[in-house]
């Protein structure tokens, strides 16, 4: 997982950086910013929404934070910043385009479609483990009953 930006947390203790209203907004970035990270975990690398794009917008749809408010003077040269630098190192870890994407996500659900095809195989192969133990067990109790009468 990527480290979260120390943005949110490396404000000058000013007035404005001091606002309950502007610690929330942080606030609000980070647990986004975490829940996108956890989610592309999730998810094999795709970000599950958004065509698999993550975006400024994105960010602040999910946080909950209007986009004008990374233009303001306070956040311009400092959240902006982190924000950008954070989507640029998340970017890395995912693709650009739909097409790309959708490549990816194929790619993910061939591998998932195979494991599953195993799991199948080692169900039906238990499975005939289990009857074949059963009857070992029901032959074995029958002779055990036999013996003692």
């Amino acid at each position: 997982m990527l480290r979260l930006p120390e943005m949110l947390d490396s404000f000058d203790d000013t007035d404005e950086a001091t606002n309950p209203r502007t610690q929330a907004m942080l606030q609000r970035l980070r647990r986004a910013m975490h829940e996108i990270e956890t989610e592309i975990a999730a998810h094999q690398g795709v970000y599950p929404y958004n065509h698999g794009r993550v975006t400024q917008s994105e960010l602040c749809r999910r946080a909950d934070v209007k986009k004008a408010t990374l233009q303001t003077p306070l956040h311009k040269d400092t959240t902006r910043v982190e924000v950008i630098e954070w989507l640029e190192r998340l970017s890395v870890r995912l693709t650009g385009t739909r097409e790309a994407t959708r490549e990816r996500v194929t790619a993910v659900a061939d591998g998932l479609a195979e494991e599953l095809r195993a799991v199948k195989a080692e169900l039906v192969e238990a499975r005939a483990q289990i009857a074949s133990l059963l009857e070992e067990n029901a032959r074995l109790r029958k002779a055990a009953h036999a013996a003692s009468v």
